[in-house]
C-alpha cells in the first residue's frame, strides 16, 4: 500500500471550515479512486493537523491524481484550504510504503522451510 502524509497548521478558529473543505474534497476524490483517509489533530498543539491517505499502490495514486487535480471543484477547495492553513511553507508532504508485518512474517517462514 502507498501512503501519503501531509502535516500543516490550521489557523485558530478555522477548524470547522477546514473539516468542511476536507469532507467535500474526499467526496470529489471518491469519484476517481478508493482510498482510506485519516485526519489527525495534535493533542499538544491544536493547530497542528496531519492527513494520512492510504492508496492501494503508488501506480493507482499517480494514475488518478492528475485527473483529480484537473477538477474545477478541487481547485476551488484547494484555494479555500490555503486560506485556512497558516502557511504553505510550513506544510510537509511525505510518501511511505505500508509494511504488513503479518505478511512479512509468513513470507519469512515460508522461505525458511
Amino acid at each position: 500500500m502507498y501512503v501519503k502524509i501531509y502535516r500543516y497548521r490550521v489557523k485558530p478558529g478555522r477548524e470547522q471550515e477546514y473539516l468542511e473543505i476536507q469532507n467535500e474534497a474526499e467526496r470529489v476524490y471518491s469519484h476517481f479512486i478508493q482510498k482510506k483517509t485519516l485526519f489527525l489533530q495534535s493533542s499538544q498543539d491544536r493547530e497542528v493537523w496531519q492527513e494520512i491517505h492510504i492508496y492501494q499502490d503508488e501506480k493507482s495514486y499517480t494514475d488518478t491524481v492528475s485527473l483529480v487535480d484537473q477538477q474545477p471543484r478541487i481547485q476551488v477547495l484547494y484555494n479555500r484550504f490555503l486560506e485556512v492553513i497558516t502557511s504553505i511553507e510550513e506544510m510537509s508532504e511525505e510518501n511511505y510504503q505500508l509494511i504488513d508485518l503479518q505478511e512479512k512474517t509468513l513470507n519469512a517462514r515460508r522461505s525458511g522451510d
